[in-house]
């Protein structure tokens, strides 16, 4: 991988993520914060508020990152995973309910939760619902969560490189 390409955004750009964030997540972020990215690939770049690496976009979808959501600034249904899981899920692999130990929080098929392990509570990806919340607690086979960023991925590595993890 070559090294992401880091810089900062207009005024156009910052005024479409913060109206999407906004209607997404119901989170107001500041327009006169200084704003940056860092473009891992063609399709991916990680979104810098003040420093903290607050958002991840995959193509045209923009999620919370790993940061943000341990730092509090989202609040997202939370799945929490037994410890087994955890090595899985921190190489990219999707949740399978088997592994879930508990749900935290109520969603519905398609929205975006963060999954943590249950020993730490420590937040290991954000994850887009297969199943809800009612499913998922209920339900011991199959896939439950799809995995859009994680602990060590391309958008994880690149916020190491510039020292934000």
């Amino acid at each position: 991988m070559s090294k992401p390409y880091r810089y900062r955004l207009n005024v156009r750009s910052i005024k479409s993520v913060v109206k999407e964030v906004e209607q997404r997540f119901g989170v107001r972020l500041s327009r006169k914060a200084s704003w940056e990215a860092l473009r891992v690939d063609k399709d991916r770049e990680v979104y810098v508020v003040d420093g903290v690496p607050i958002l991840v976009r995959v193509g045209d979808d923009i999620y919370p990152s790993i940061l943000c959501v341990e730092r509090g600034l989202v609040s997202l249904p939370k799945v929490v995973v037994d410890m087994g899981a955890v090595p899985h899920i921190a190489n990219g692999a999707d949740v399978m309910l088997p592994g879930v130990v508990k749900v935290e929080g109520v969603f519905e098929e398609g929205d975006i939760v963060a999954v943590v392990d249950e020993r730490h509570g420590r937040t290991l990806a954000i994850a887009r619902s297969l199943v809800s919340s009612e499913e998922a607690s209920t339900l011991e086979r199959g896939r439950g969560f799809k995995n859009i960023h994680h602990v060590g991925d391309r958008f994880w590595r690149a916020m190491k490189t510039y020292g934000f993890v």
